[in-house]
């Protein structure tokens, strides 16, 4: 495995070869076959001896070169960058430059109440009114094309088009959705070039229903990736609307259970009460950890090969768990489910809970664990998920993924 810390320089053209390829190759082969389900049994088709467990996010914000390094210091290996303002992918990174998408705005924008297919040449339509700006924002006018914005980084890091979507005219949610083409808003999230007072909305301006159609029909592939529900506790989103978007389509994956950047600012970075309402309704919902704009949370993938289409894959079918810190500090080295028996391994001692609807089940701290369920146990149970607390000083606490029973 290539460590991230002695990343290499990569050229554009290298970088993008692959990924345009991968484009135009899935956008073709449209399906009309109805998605498959959510997972009830997450790793029932994982071989955790040959599984390649690879650090990833669903939301992280990479704005440019030091913040990358930031994550690639942190071991990722599997990109999907969630920016925002305009919420458009920076995929392939070999594309992105300072101000590309002040000069390359291509998709559509909600503009006095119409959805209005772009492009749109900001420079032309900011021309009539620039002068009344703030001299901050007078002096960036024209806006002109910089260098690349991602100079160095590995080789082979793996990629796949994300972005945070946001603003929806019926709901408070923010939303991101690994492996979508998707794109959503402007540049001026602020108002500072008063392109929203001159009509042009800055996020998604639609229904929370038809930004999900948008995201979910611009998938990379059929069988990976989807949508995930950001940080609910913090959007003060109703469970009862959560409920709803679990509903609406088996490719909304779940929500962030946990969110640094939440947690750090306002103490709103904690979901699990949220999770384990929608899991103690029945509801498959699978649970992300995620940095945002700062340090923990990582979801570490469970792939058979190194490529983005199995990392979508993993989390189309939950094959992957939640860490808080991530680096290695505690990793599980096998969970296994078969319907009665609960069966995992760490690589080494943890403190192990067993988590169902009624509360902590079971607890035993050591490397390995079985718990048998019951006839009795299986209606008042309803879901069982894993959570395991590091034994030294570290604070590192992993997730599995629920199985319904």
């Amino acid at each position: 495995m290539l460590n991230r810390r002695n990343f290499l320089k990569t050229s554009a053209a290298a970088a993008a070869v692959g990924v345009s390829a991968n484009i135009a190759g899935t956008m073709a082969h449209a399906s009309t076959k109805s998605p498959a389900p959510r997972n009830p049994r997450p790793y029932s088709n994982v071989d955790w001896d040959s599984a390649i467990q690879i650090y990833t996010t669903t939301h992280g914000h990479i704005t440019g070169q030091s913040m990358l390094n930031k994550f690639l210091e942190r071991d990722y290996e599997f990109l999907t960058i969630s920016n925002y303002y305009p919420s458009a992918p920076y995929y392939p990174m070999s594309k992105m430059t300072r101000n590309y998408y002040r000069v390359h705005h291509d998709h559509p924008v909600m503009f006095r109440g119409t959805l209005t297919d772009g492009p749109f040449d900001w420079n032309a339509i900011l021309k009539p009114w620039v002068d009344t700006l703030e001299e901050k924002y007078r002096r960036q006018y024209p806006f002109e094309e910089g260098g690349p914005l991602f100079t160095e980084y590995p080789a082979d890091i793996m990629q796949a088009p994300n972005a945070e979507h946001h603003s929806f005219s019926d709901s408070p949610a923010h939303i991101c959705a690994p492996g979508s083409l998707y794109a959503s808003g402007t540049f001026d999230a602020r108002d500072f070039f008063k392109t929203k007072t001159h009509g042009y909305h800055f996020g998604v301006g639609q229904p929370w229903r038809t930004g999900f159609d948008n995201m979910l029909n611009a998938l990379l592939y059929e069988d990976g990736g989807g949508v995930t529900i950001n940080h609910p506790a913090w959007s003060h989103l109703k469970q009862e609307q959560m409920l709803e978007m679990l509903d609406y389509d088996p490719r909304v994956l779940g929500i962030e259970v946990f969110n640094d950047s939440s947690e750090l600012m306002t103490q709103r970075g904690w979901s699990e009460h949220y999770w384990d309402h929608a899991l103690g309704t029945g509801r498959q919902c699978f649970g992300f950890f995620v940095p945002d704009w700062h340090k923990e949370g990582v979801n570490v993938l469970l792939i058979p090969e190194r490529n983005a289409h199995e990392c979508l894959k993993a989390y189309r079918q939950g094959n992957w768990y939640g860490a808080l810190k991530g680096c290695g500090i505690l990793r599980f080295r096998s969970i296994r489910f078969d319907g009665t028996t609960l069966t995992a391994k760490t690589d080494k001692t943890a403190k192990f809970q067993i988590i169902a609807k009624t509360g902590v089940i079971f607890e035993q701290t050591s490397e390995k664990i079985s718990f048998t369920l019951t006839d009795a146990d299986r209606e008042k149970y309803v879901y069982l998920r894993l959570k395991v607390y590091a034994v030294d000083d570290s604070g590192e606490i992993l997730f599995s993924q629920p199985f319904m029973i």
